[in-house]
């Protein structure tokens, strides 16, 4: 028997590009999921006006919230709620992310040939980042630094997270009751679910041979000879930037270590915010916010935006 995928699309605020995704996906053709599933914040009532026109009511369900769910909230209930309805997989995308058939069955394959799964990744190149690979995710804390500009030649790299924007995640662990964390609302709540499948025993993995280009933004710093690639987020996500990495280090249980890269990376993002980025002042105070939170146990969706 086939297994039961969903592709399992995240909304807020996006309704052409959905619309341009769900096109999309009416037109492939022995498509490897039965299912396409939209999670939507305070939706408009474009997106579902749009299905019952367009005939594709069998094949996508729409849900729509009256709250903003953030980013992880949405990928709480795209997970969440396959799981209750008995599938197999899920294909989560955001509403940049591809429909990607050919991506999905290379994924679904080889989750099937691996025991206690818990995601499969395909492998990241960043276009706006000199075209490097995205290795991150081999290291059990998320260093920026971590990239290649060559392939790894093996078939597969077994890891410790990865970008839920493009991932193939089982429903076994969601079913055992193993949630993403909803309340960190934004930020860090993929390398939260990963840490939390590795402890529980869920292994998950990187495909070489499966790459997904990504054009993240990054943008190029000049520092003397050099160059610098840093995220062109806006200021408000250095709130969650320092309290959901400290969210996430407490709730799984990080040793020593880690705690001391969490204090390490959260003082990069400093200096490297004092250097580089715009609205200095505004992000370094956001991300002093942050910390404090984090450290008290504060969740959920914060003052900003």
């Amino acid at each position: 028997m086939s297994p039961k995928v969903c592709l399992a699309i995240s909304a807020y605020k996006s309704d052409a590009a959905i619309l341009r995704l769900l096109e999309e996906a009416s037109r492939v053709e022995d498509a490897p999921w039965s299912k396409v599933l939209v999670v939507d914040s305070l939706g408009s009532g474009e997106i579902p006006r749009a299905i019952q026109e367009r005939g594709w009511r069998e094949r996508v369900e729409y849900r729509s919230f009256d709250r903003n769910l953030g980013s992880a909230g949405n990928l709480a209930e795209r997970l969440k709620i396959p799981a209750e309805q008995g599938f197999d997989f899920v294909y989560a995308i955001n509403h940049d992310g591809l429909v990607a058939p050919d991506t999905v069955r290379r994924l679904v394959e080889f989750a099937l040939g691996q025991d206690r799964v818990g995601a499969v990744y395909p492998l990241r190149r960043y276009t706006k980042s000199g075209n490097r690979f995205d290795l991150t995710g081999t290291t059990r804390f998320p260093l920026p630094a971590i990239r290649s500009r060559e392939l790894p030649t093996a078939p597969f790299l077994a890891v410790h997270w990865g970008s839920s924007n493009g991932a193939l995640y089982g429903m076994a662990p969601v079913r055992d009751g193993l949630c993403v964390w909803g309340d960190f609302w934004m930020g860090w709540e993929d390398l939260a679910y990963g840490w939390l499948l590795e402890e529980q025993g869920y292994r998950q993995f990187t495909l070489p041979n499966v790459i997904l280009d990504d054009d993240y933004e990054y943008e190029a710093r000049e520092l003397g000879p050099f160059s610098v690639f840093v995220s062109d987020k806006p200021s408000w996500y250095w709130y969650y930037l320092g309290r959901n990495l400290l969210l996430a280090t407490r709730r799984t249980h990080r040793g020593p270590r880690i705690q001391v890269l969490v204090g390490a990376r959260v003082l990069a993002e400093a200096g490297v915010t004092a250097l580089f980025r715009s609205r200095k002042t505004e992000r370094l105070k956001l991300l002093a916010r942050g910390i404090l939170d984090g450290l008290r146990g504060v969740s959920g969706k914060g003052e900003v935006p």
